[in-house]
């Protein structure tokens, strides 16, 4: 992984943990383990963001990628979230060539779920390192079968998460219904 990336890094814990300020605070918690949407951050302040935070400031297509506790989770840093930033727990990948949809999708994949588990980690919360991150082999097909393969599976993505819609609505309906009897 660490010959298309110009970044592999993590970020930090905010020194005010008050929650209060107008920069999005990402955790392994606000990305949405079956669609990678990043939903309900917490805030950190300006000052902080641009001062203590500044080395894991994130930007448009960074990958974060859970490598504490929840590992293996993964989203892709949409400009509706900026300005924003991270904790330790999230390592933030930043590519220099390959296609971001099929990165994510390979991340998310088999591959990544071996490679966890035959480098089991050794204490109370398993993490990985970036060296880690960093060592993951990964296929890497050219850049259009990439494309191919990225579309793909964000179309399948995209069908799951508008059932999944559907679903929720019917469910709500039915309790609606019931409780009109």
């Amino acid at each position: 992984m660490g010959e298309v990336t110009s970044l592999i890094t993590k970020g930090t814990t905010p020194k005010d943990k008050s929650g209060l300020g107008e920069i999005n605070f990402i955790k392994v918690e606000n990305i949405n383990p079956d669609n990678g949407e990043i939903e309900n951050t917490t805030k950190i302040t300006a000052e902080e963001h641009e001062g203590y935070l500044k080395r894991s400031q994130l930007k448009e297509d960074d990958i974060l990628f859970s490598i504490a506790g929840t590992l293996g989770r993964v989203s892709k840093v949409k400009s509706s979230v900026l300005p924003a930033n991270t904790n330790q727990a999230l390592a933030i990948i930043r590519l220099n060539e390959g296609v971001i949809d099929y990165i994510t999708i390979v991340l998310k994949g088999r591959t990544v779920e071996d490679f966890i588990k035959q480098n089991p980690t050794i204490g109370a919360q398993p993490n990985l390192s970036l060296k880690q991150v960093s060592n993951l082999e990964i296929p890497f097909p050219n850049n259009e079968e990439q494309g191919k393969i990225g579309n793909f599976f964000q179309f399948i993505d995209r069908l799951i998460t508008l059932h999944q819609c559907k679903c929720k609505s019917c469910k709500k309906y039915y309790k609606c219904t019931r409780k009109l009897k």
